[in-house]
């Protein structure tokens, strides 16, 4: 529309300045004054346009093709950009909801690792407990060890403790033995039965671990179970003057068959296992 606004602009122009009608009176050589313009400028002015008319007929068809294309171009590119903006859309939505599974991932990643990490401490804690444990188990039996063995000195080939202010029955020396960690003690052979005579009181009867309470005439020791590895009886001895003689002490370099039930001093060993 716009190009044939145009053509008839100038095709216009063009007749002013180039033609002029019959009966025009020439003015200076400019223009002409027309006598009867009506029937003078009809037949001129459409002999004039009609080469420019048949040129807008021949081609008007051509130019609404042209609008008509262009309709359709615009059209189709609208269309085409619908279709950008639909895909620009699930792309966002895709990018969306990827950026949202990977963060999922890696939080429950994240997660998975620090229960196993948690787990794995757990465990290793568990194990540094048992360990601490272990240790503060050991470090009272061995401080209960040092406070036994301050008890305890060596006689003989051994460590024994004298006891020489508190007197008990068999049964009661063998229980103050046991609470400090030991027993009565066994004698096992003469050169140590003789260094231990040299550190008892003469006069002084002393209890050792050593009965027939189970079997008469059978010397067990408390210590072993077994039968007493030495004995070193007094001249006469076992005598049995009653019932309730069944239980050994010392007295000046000697055994002899004594009371159970009687309070006397006592000899105690430690458990194998202190030393």
């Amino acid at each position: 529309m716009f190009q044939l606004k145009t053509l008839l602009y100038y095709a216009t122009i063009a007749i002013v300045i180039k033609a002029s009608p019959p009966g025009c009176e020439e003015i200076d050589g400019l223009d002409c004054r027309l006598q009867d313009p009506p029937n003078q400028c009809g037949a001129l002015c459409l002999s004039a346009l009609m080469p420019l008319i048949d040129h807008i007929a021949e081609h008007q068809e051509q130019w609404k093709t042209c609008n008509l294309d262009h309709n359709l171009t615009k059209a189709k590119f609208q269309e085409i950009q619908g279709h950008q903006r639909d895909i620009q859309k699930q792309i966002e939505s895709q990018n969306t909801s990827l950026t949202d599974s990977w963060k999922k991932i890696i939080a429950e990643d994240i997660e998975n690792k620090i229960n196993g990490l948690e787990l794995k401490m757990e465990g290793q804690l568990s194990v540094l407990h048992k360990e601490l444990s272990s240790i503060k188990t050991s470090l009272m039996n061995i401080s209960s060890q040092i406070s036994i063995l301050k008890r305890f000195k060596r006689i003989g080939s051994r460590y024994l403790h004298i006891e020489e202010t508190d007197e008990r029955s068999w049964t009661g020396a063998l229980s103050a033995c046991q609470e400090m960690g030991g027993n009565l003690t066994s004698i096992i052979n003469e050169k140590d039965f003789s260094a231990i005579v040299s550190q008892l009181t003469k006069g002084v009867k002393y209890r050792v671990g050593i009965s027939d309470r189970a079997k008469k005439g059978e010397f067990i020791s408390v210590s072993s179970g077994k039968r007493a590895p030495f004995l070193k009886w007094k001249p006469g001895e076992p005598v049995y003057d009653n019932t309730g003689q069944h239980c050994i002490n010392v007295h000046n370099g000697g055994m002899w068959v004594d009371s159970c039930t009687h309070n006397m001093k006592y000899i105690c060993e430690p458990n194998k296992n202190i030393f």
